[in-house]
C-alpha cells in the first residue's frame, strides 16, 4: 500500500478518504453535500466502497466536523481517514470508525496509543502487531503506512493505490 495518508491526494489538499459499506453512495453523497462537503472521487468495491471529499466546507471559515454518525445509521459503517487535518499547523492524520451511527473508535496518528470512542481499544491488537504502539513499538518514517496497513487488514479495506 502506498503511503497516501500524509501527502496531498491528486490535485487536492485536505481531503478525507471515507471507506463505506451498508450505506448507498447516493445517501452518503447527499449527506456530504448537506454538510457542505464536496465529494471529489468515488470507487465501488465488492464489500467496501470509497468516497473522497474536501475536509473543509465550501463556505469560507466553516471548519465544523462532518457529522459522519448521521451518515451511517442502520447497518452502515464508515472508516474515515483525515489525510491532512491541517497542513499549515502540521497536525497528523487521524482515523475514525463509525458503525450504526456511533463513533466506535478514533485516534490521531500523532499518538495512536490514545484512542477514544465507544470501543477505544478496538485497534490495539492490530496496531501492536504492526509495532506502532506497545512495548515493541518501532518508531520510524513508515509509521503512517504501518498504521494504514494495520487498519486496512483489520477491516479488509480495498487497496487505495494513488499515483
Amino acid at each position: 500500500m502506498k503511503n497516501w495518508v500524509r501527502r496531498p491526494l491528486p490535485q487536492q489538499e485536505e481531503i478525507n478518504v471515507v471507506f463505506f459499506r451498508g450505506v448507498s453512495t447516493d445517501a452518503l453523497t447527499r449527506g456530504l453535500l448537506a454538510a457542505r462537503r464536496l465529494p471529489l472521487a468515488y470507487g465501488k468495491g465488492e464489500d467496501w466502497s470509497v468516497i473522497m471529499h474536501h475536509m473543509l466546507s465550501w463556505e469560507g471559515g466553516d471548519h465544523d466536523l462532518v457529522p459522519y454518525g448521521q451518515l451511517c445509521r442502520h447497518g452502515g459503517e464508515l472508516a474515515v481517514f483525515a489525510t491532512e487535518p491541517c497542513v499549515a499547523k502540521a497536525h497528523a492524520p487521524a482515523f475514525e470508525y463509525y458503525r450504526d451511527g456511533q463513533l466506535i473508535t478514533h485516534f490521531s496518528f500523532e499518538d495512536p496509543s490514545r484512542p477514544g470512542g465507544e470501543d477505544p481499544h478496538m485497534l490495539v491488537k492490530a496496531l501492536t502487531a504492526a509495532k506502532v504502539i506497545g512495548p515493541e513499538a518501532a518508531i520510524g518514517d513508515d509509521d503512517d503506512e504501518r498504521i494504514v496497513q494495520a487498519i486496512a487488514e483489520l477491516f479488509s479495506l480495498p487497496e487505495l493505490d494513488m499515483p
